[in-house]
């Protein structure tokens, strides 16, 4: 694998969750948008053209965590750009567009050093691939609810998607409670490309369905708190094509259950400071699923204006997570599961903890014109098995550690 290969994991995943978060997009719009302070501009149905560029870079990987292969790891360019087209009163038409280019190395499979540590084989550092994401919808906006139809598409070299969603949304209580549902469903084909390991890959296809709930409830004028549930199920070709599994001194291919169920459960506190002109943030969310992957996410952030032109917003995120049933770095003699194994890092037990560091200028406000917001975001990610609730026995070499820059303008008018 240290010639030309493609790796699409992470964008694959993306996708996923991207499709899964659409279903959930509108939870908490409503009541956030009647509570100063916690609500980013928005329209309720007018005219929306937003667009954002992020540079993501993975830091090198250690030099005693690797036995051959780049040190160098994933640069990922991305820019989306969403519009929000108002037909009459009642309805607005949505599209979004994504497009990333991805460039670098991304780990093979972990091997036993001399001293039975574990060390990971990576990819040559020539990877190089694209990846395009179409996302259209339409949406119904009545006095006291909102429906949602939504499909796409995503495409590249060797892997291809069409995802379809439904969303509904009803205000009660003097719209101070929000009860929020929504379906999902898309097929991916992937076609991976020819290795050394496996010269003629055959095409493989996943379907993937979602279904969630969600409730959002005004406490007060001050503070709102939103719940969901989001339970997912997926069917087909769910291994990396392009992972390797390490056993008795020889390679096998990476090999996972052909179904797979995820249950998530997040939770949502918004609290707004008058006398400090500042909100606090506070996210939890537990998921789990059959792989046998348990984790946790506490995440806290303070939004605070100033001088009504800059809001300034920091945030702190820790996660935790258990390994799948069917995971170790490697396999020693004997110890290979009967069917299923695999050494993917995202897998393993590890922790992992990061900063985020956000300012959004309010262009409208300070220039006069149609409302517009721009908006910068660093984000620094750390992980590692020291950071796990009760560490780890052995910590999976692979493991990444990256930086995002992000910049946004959003229009609305």
């Amino acid at each position: 694998m240290r010639e030309r290969t493609k790796r699409r994991a992470r964008t694959v995943r993306r996708a996923e969750e991207r499709r899964a978060l659409g279903t959930l997009a509108a939870l908490t719009s409503s009541a956030l948008a009647l509570l100063p302070g916690l609500a980013g501009a928005q329209t309720d149905n007018g005219w929306e053209l937003d667009y954002g560029y992020s540079m993501y870079s993975e830091g090198r990987i250690g030099a005693s965590k690797i036995s051959a292969g780049s040190r160098d790891r994933y640069d990922i360019d991305t820019h989306q750009a969403k519009l929000a087209v108002p037909i009459g009163s009642h309805i607005s038409l949505g599209l979004d567009v994504m497009y990333e280019k991805m460039t670098g190395a991304s780990p093979w499979f972990i091997e036993p050093n001399l001293a039975g540590d574990p060390v990971v084989v990576m990819t040559g550092a020539s990877i190089q691939d694209t990846r395009t994401d179409i996302l259209g919808s339409v949406k119904f906006i009545g006095e006291k609810s909102r429906t949602t139809l939504a499909g796409g598409t995503s495409f590249e070299d060797d892997y291809s998607s069409i995802n379809f969603s439904f969303g509904r949304e009803k205000d009660f209580n003097e719209k101070l409670t929000t009860f929020s549902w929504g379906i999902g469903f898309s097929t991916d084909d992937i076609d991976p490309t020819a290795t050394s390991f496996d010269p003629n890959p055959r095409k493989r296809t996943k379907k993937t369905g979602t279904f969630s709930l969600g409730l959002s409830q005004v406490i007060d004028r001050a503070s709102v708190a939103q719940t969901s549930l989001t339970l997912q199920y997926a069917d087909g070709f769910l291994s990396d094509p392009y992972k390797l599994v390490h056993a008795s001194g020889t390679n096998l291919a990476d090999h996972r259950p052909g179904t797979r169920t995820q249950l998530s459960w997040l939770t949502r506190y918004r609290r707004h400071f008058e006398r400090a002109r500042g909100s606090l943030h506070a996210d939890y969310q537990l998921a789990w699923d059959t792989f046998g992957v348990v984790g946790n996410t506490l995440e806290l952030g303070w939004y605070q204006d100033v001088f009504g032109l800059v809001t300034v917003a920091p945030s702190v995120r820790y996660y935790t997570q258990s390994a799948a049933d069917f995971y170790a770095p490697y396999f020693a003699a004997g110890l290979l599961p009967s069917e299923n194994a695999s050494s993917d890092y995202r897998l393993s037990p590890y922790g992992a903890i990061s900063y985020k560091l956000r300012a959004d200028l309010r262009l409208g406000d300070l220039l006069k014109v149609a409302n517009a917001t721009l908006g910068v975001q660093y984000e620094h990610y750390q992980s590692g098995g020291n950071f796990r609730l009760g560490g780890v026995g052995t910590e999976n070499p692979g493991l990444v550690d990256f930086d995002v820059l992000l910049v946004t303008l959003r229009t609305g008018f």
